[in-house]
């Protein structure tokens, strides 16, 4: 038989002629996943976050192909951090040979257009996902120092997540799909099938992850309200972003203190992260 190709959660819907948000309810009912309901109601096959017909062996067919591409993606996300760590290297020898101090000057002369520039380049990073925004918290505290640091970060991403959460609530999926393009869409999916609307704190420990931007694009696609969003927003980024920017502010002007807390706080992320991946796979 030939081999047919997996379709997304929403896809599989659609085509069954069944209303998502119906579905999301009844699976709320009966305390499971949208996937574990739509599998157990239809019969299809989920494997990797697609669905596959019950009468075809596409899903097995999947599981015996080689590993070419995740082996490719492997080596891909390594090349990505050899070439970060080529930069932070080229960054501080560059800051090194010029000082801190001089740098930061520089920038004090531009005005109000420095954080400006800085606070565009992060929210654009947030509502198209596919761009690295990270990398901006960084050059925020070492720039602007920690404090004025933190305050440019935390507008554009209370900006731009709120952005974020308008469009999928006002313009649905379409939309967002032009946003985070057809890669990205099926994890958008996964994350706004686990009820994370029901538990604040569940979304504002998400928002603290690198997920944020994915995350506040699911919960609007979810019936999260404005009132309860909002607060989660707010307690997710005032936990993520000291960390990230203490990092940018204590690297390039030797603040033990800042370089503590920047690997405490990280350390305390990737913790959290990896809890919250576990709790999504276990649902």
């Amino acid at each position: 038989m030939q081999e047919r190709n997996g379709i997304s959660q929403r896809e599989l819907c659609d085509l069954l002629g069944l209303d998502y948000k119906a579905v999301a309810v009844s699976a709320k009912e009966q305390g499971i996943s949208t996937h574990a309901y739509l599998q157990q109601e239809t019969g299809w096959i989920l494997k990797d976050e697609l669905y596959y017909p019950p009468d075809t062996e596409a899903a097995q067919t999947n599981q015996n192909k080689p590993k070419s591409p995740s082996r490719r993606k492997k080596w891909l996300n390594i090349l990505g951090l050899f070439c970060v760590g080529i930069a932070l290297v080229a960054a501080i020898t560059f800051v090194n040979q010029v000082g801190i101090e001089q740098i930061r000057a520089n920038v004090d002369k531009l005005g109000i257009w420095a954080p400006i520039a800085l606070l565009s380049l992060r929210t654009v990073s947030v509502v198209i996902p596919a761009i690295p925004s990270t990398a901006y918290s960084v050059l925020s505290g070492t720039l602007f120092g920690f404090w004025k640091g933190i305050i440019v970060i935390f507008i554009a991403d209370f900006a731009a997540c709120c952005l974020n959460f308008y469009i999928a609530k006002r313009y649905g999926r379409k939309i967002v799909q032009r946003f985070v393009g057809e890669r990205f869409i099926d994890k958008i999916d996964n994350l706004a099938s686990k009820h994370l609307e029901d538990n604040i704190f569940l979304v504002a420990g998400f928002l603290m992850t690198g997920l944020f931007d994915f995350v506040c694009y699911a919960v609007g696609l979810t019936e999260m309200p404005w009132h309860k969003f909002i607060p989660a927003l707010i307690l997710g980024i005032v936990v993520s972003t000291p960390p990230i920017v203490a990092l940018g502010a204590g690297v390039f002007t030797q603040g033990k203190w800042m370089l503590g807390l920047a690997m405490l706080g990280m350390f305390g992320l990737a913790l959290l992260s990896g809890w919250l991946n576990r709790k999504r796979n276990q649902n």
